[in-house]
């Protein structure tokens, strides 16, 4: 497989008007999601639904994006659309937050939420892909855009809770439409991707067969899996957990808050970062910052020092959220950088098909406290698999080099 990237001479070095558009859209969107998924599951709870039920229910979300992430991003490779794309996703999703809004039960609740995951599921890789795609050679950039979703977060995330205990959990609903409802509009100046000609003739299923049969692509894969399946019980239980040891719903939003703060740093830095170490190394501190994270949330006595773990190991999520779109991105061949973006979600999805149900399960079964032992456990093995791939790219390298001075 050829790693080498064509540069984009035309995206080669982008203007900050043209970058503007996509910091707003960030920051507009994890302004949403901090209303919404720091409390979804607390919400659940309030239903009456266990934590096998909560675990069922979001693994509907990643199954459905397991394929609907891909899907996106080829139709977004192939037309060079994204803009459309993305405004008919945010319709979607808009109403389908809203008919979340109405279901009360496990069973109405389902359904519902695959149609919420077909839609959602799509924004995030088709807006890194364009980001990308914009900054051109200067990829290393992205965390500089990506930040501004930090900073959504924190705007959000900070007062919610705050919130939600003088109106109510179905809050959540409207402040997350409502988001969505401002992402459509500044989609309006959200630069389209240009197709090249030699994309539009590849076949781009041909060409993901090809990548995916890489045996280092296939542990990278391993290695998001594993990750997926831990991060995916941090998320729909972390503010559970908090809830069940006696926190309240303003410290959740504090816990998620801190965590923000702490990634906004190394995603404003993620040029310096990216060009000092590269993302191979930030993966590999990431994956390292989870383990710890799961377990410091596992032995944690009281629901506050979620807070202060947060602050120590909080610079997980910003580090590999900067690492693996690069990461991914340096894989692929330039005919495919959605896509790969897309088999990226594919992959997180489809661990967290898995992850979801089983981190509930644990959750009822053996508390949670044991589940983020467990979850620590899974990160450190993501971590084996990631080195491992490494190896073998530097020995094909080193095979590929001996062969030429032959």
């Amino acid at each position: 497989m050829n790693h080498t990237n064509v540069p984009d001479k035309s995206a080669a070095a982008p203007q900050p008007t043209s970058l503007l558009p996509l910091k707003t859209l960030y920051f507009i969107y994890y302004a949403g999601l901090g209303t919404y998924s720091t409390f979804i599951g607390v919400y659940y709870a309030s239903l009456g639904l266990s934590g096998t039920q909560i675990g069922l229910i979001n693994t509907v979300i990643p199954i459905v994006g397991m394929f609907s992430g891909p899907l996106w991003g080829m139709l977004s490779d192939r037309s060079g659309k994204t803009r459309a794309l993305l405004m008919l996703a945010v319709l979607g999703l808009i109403a389908s937050t809203l008919a979340l809004s109405e279901a009360s039960s496990f069973t109405m609740i389902l359904p519902v939420v695959g149609i919420f995951a077909l839609f959602n599921t799509t924004l995030m890789p088709l807006l890194d892909s364009t980001t990308l795609s914009v900054l051109g050679e200067q990829r290393e950039r992205y965390g500089s855009q990506r930040v501004w979703g930090s900073i959504g977060f924190i705007a959000t995330s900070a007062v919610i809770g705050l919130l939600l205990e003088r109106t109510g959990l179905h809050t959540i609903f409207y402040t997350f439409a409502f988001a969505n409802l401002c992402f459509l509009v500044a989609l309006i100046r959200l630069p389209e991707r240009k197709v090249h000609l030699q994309q539009i003739q590849q076949s781009i299923l041909t060409g993901l067969t090809q990548m995916v049969r890489q045996p280092p692509w296939l542990l990278f894969a391993m290695c998001i899996v594993l990750l997926g399946l831990a991060t995916s019980g941090m998320y729909s239980f972390l503010s559970l957990t908090i809830k069940k040891q006696g926190g309240s719903d303003a410290l959740i939003g504090i816990v998620w808050m801190l965590s923000a703060i702490v990634e906004m740093p190394f995603m404003a830095l993620s040029a310096p970062l990216l060009s000092r170490f590269g993302s191979r190394r930030l993966m590999a501190v990431a994956l390292l910052a989870f383990a710890v994270r799961m377990l410091l949330y596992g032995l944690m006595p009281a629901p506050e020092w979620a807070a202060g773990i947060s602050i120590v190991a909080g610079t997980s999520f910003g580090l590999y959220s900067i690492a693996v779109v690069n990461y991914a991105n340096e894989l692929a061949p330039e005919n495919l950088k959605a896509t790969s973006q897309g088999l990226v979600v594919a992959l997180t999805s489809l661990s967290a098909i898995a992850g979801a149900p089983f981190s509930g399960w644990l959750f009822d079964q053996v508390g949670p406290s044991n589940m983020f032992l467990i979850l620590a456990g899974c990160c450190l093995l993501a971590l084996l698999f990631f080195g491992a791939g490494r190896v073998l790219i530097n020995r094909q390298a080193a095979a590929r080099q001996a062969n030429g001075l032959q």
